[in-house]
């Protein structure tokens, strides 16, 4: 069980990150506090597999890969956008690794920002992509490792792979 600070603590990091995509906060211990924070008995919780997954109001992928399961999570109306869920990532490493994403869009600035991942394939970020064809529609991502560094990719942001 974690402190009230602690959750207080992580929420002001997931906000920071929410709101300058791709930077990087610390909400150490990592997945179990993002959840202590998020998760309570007004939300719904799916991780791949489960049968409530695509009514989820936050789905969980651990290992960086969905599988394809990330196009069936709610992706929100045109009406009401809020109501597409937020994808929570328990992948290896949050700003370092070998795969590196140009991030640009609201709260990023005039140019472009890069993130580095670990743990996340090609595939995966191109199903983030897909869903954010939509706009204002889509899926948000979080994304923590186990050292409880996080970084978030609102569906407003444009992202692609920097090769190289």
């Amino acid at each position: 069980m974690f402190a009230p600070l602690d959750t207080q603590r992580c929420f002001r990091g997931l906000l920071a990150a929410m709101s300058g995509p791709g930077t990087v906060h610390d909400v150490t211990p990592g997945l179990p506090l993002v959840l202590a924070t998020l998760i309570d008995h007004e939300v719904r919780l799916a991780e791949v597999g489960d049968p409530q997954w695509e009514t989820a109001d936050f789905v969980l992928v651990r290992g960086g890969d969905s599988g394809g399961a990330l196009l069936r999570a709610r992706h929100g109306t045109l009406l009401d956008p809020a109501l597409g869920a937020t994808a929570i990532y328990e992948i290896d490493a949050v700003g370092e690794g070998p795969l590196a994403l140009s991030v640009s869009g609201p709260g990023v600035g005039p140019g472009p920002r890069s993130l580095h991942l670990t743990g996340v394939p090609d595939s995966e970020v191109a199903l983030w992509r897909r869903t954010r064809s939509g706009f204002p529609r889509g899926v948000d991502v979080i994304l923590v490792d186990g050292t409880g560094r996080c970084a978030a990719l609102p569906r407003s942001t444009t992202l692609s792979i920097v090769e190289g």
